[in-house]
């Protein structure tokens, strides 16, 4: 008699988790396998962020050692109260949207929790950070809920691992006038905020080690360049579209106790970064070529237009256009609510990932040279 018990729910989600990594076994997933360096293209059948409202000024968040990107408790203000948490594994051959934790039941008005303890919608921008060492995706900062753009300091966790949100409470909330987080520390998995407050992961504590700051504010973005440890943000006037018409870069070595104003060699990127004013921009550290990468998408011709910025051991920096070879298919433009933190590199497939809304596929740039795999002896 053929037997028909189900295998238990516990063993079909650890092979869902495992069949991404089953399929990149023999290389690159399949959507990459072929793909020459520095071009533009999408990752077909991709769209729909799993359905979190990512265009209302919300970002997302890169689990880099298995290349997920994570959207939770995306939304608030005048757009959504939808505070799903959804992912896409990129080392699947067909990656897919699948649904983390299903949105509340009752959602009230601008507050921090819902009924059941989870945490509300919020303009998330660049405040959705993963911290390796917790294994968890970190909210810090609730920005602008819904529907009346109300602000708390909240800190939140959730586990990658049980698909939870920690109990609210259970980080300390950011101290006054911290802001909200916009980049991780790589190396440690500390967290900092646009007024370069830190939070330290192995003791939750908040501190202020950096107590000379440069007079150049930057709200965002910000990326961690590893090869010198240090914090680097760049943006317009106040990354807003207000604050001025200036250009603001600032780096930050996280063991030092001041911050520098970067300044940039003029050229025709610095001209072109100036005309595009970009807002609600995104940018990474690519560490194989020891470069950030900006993008903003927005204006005419900001579609697919990447900035490069090169960094030194001193304060002048160059900043120039990506190259793109032939056959580039860039991204469709981003909407006025912007990239945020959706630009990001993933290093174990050595490119830049794009969610330029919620409505298009997952674009990418391979940024190393793809290397041919190793071919047997003959006779063998």
């Amino acid at each position: 008699m053929q037997n028909t018990t189900r295998p238990p729910l516990s063993l079909i989600f650890a092979l869902a988790i495992l069949a991404p990594q089953m399929a990149r076994a023999g290389g690159d997933p399949a959507w990459l396998s072929g793909k020459p360096a520095d071009v533009w293209f999408p990752i077909d059948k991709t769209s729909g962020a799993g359905g979190a409202p990512v265009d209302d000024f919300s970002g997302m968040t890169v689990k880099e050692s298995t290349s997920e990107l994570i959207i939770a408790a995306a939304g608030g203000h005048g757009g959504s109260n939808d505070n799903r948490v959804v992912s896409i594994d990129l080392r699947a051959d067909a990656p897919a949207w699948i649904l983390r934790h299903k949105p509340s039941t009752t959602r009230p008005h601008d507050v921090a929790y819902n009924p059941d303890g989870l945490p509300a919608s919020r303009h998330t921008y660049q405040a959705t950070l993963y911290v390796p060492s917790l294994d968890r995706v970190m909210l810090v900062g609730c920005r602008f809920t819904w529907p009346g753009a109300h602000e708390f300091p909240k800190v939140d966790g959730f586990s990658l691992k049980d698909n939870t949100w920690d109990p609210a409470g259970t980080y300390p909330d950011i101290p006054r006038g911290g802001g909200y987080g916009v980049v991780t520390d790589i190396a440690t998995g500390d967290v900092w905020t646009q007024t370069l407050l830190k939070w330290d992961a192995a003791t939750g504590k908040w501190s202020r080690p950096i107590t000379k700051a440069s007079p150049a504010g930057v709200r965002f973005p910000w990326a961690f360049d590893a090869k010198r440890s240090q914090l680097f943000g760049l943006n317009y006037g106040d990354g807003q579209g207000y604050g001025g018409a200036a250009v603001s870069a600032v780096r930050a070595p996280v063991k030092g106790s001041e911050s520098m104003q970067v300044t940039f060699k003029p050229g025709e990127a610095l001209t072109q970064f100036t005309k595009d004013a970009p807002t609600y921009a995104g940018m990474d550290y690519d560490p194989g070529r020891d470069r950030f990468l900006f993008y903003c998408g927005q204006g005419v011709g900001g579609a697919g237009r990447v900035y490069v910025i090169t960094p030194n051991d001193g304060n002048v920096w160059d900043m120039s256009l990506y190259a793109f070879g032939p056959g580039s298919s860039p991204p469709p433009a981003a909407g006025g609510a912007g990239i945020n933190n959706r630009f990001r590199y993933l290093p174990g497939l050595k490119g830049f990932v794009l969610l330029a809304s919620g409505k298009s596929n997952l674009y990418f740039i391979r940024t190393a040279t793809p290397t041919k795999p190793a071919t047997a002896p003959a006779g063998q």
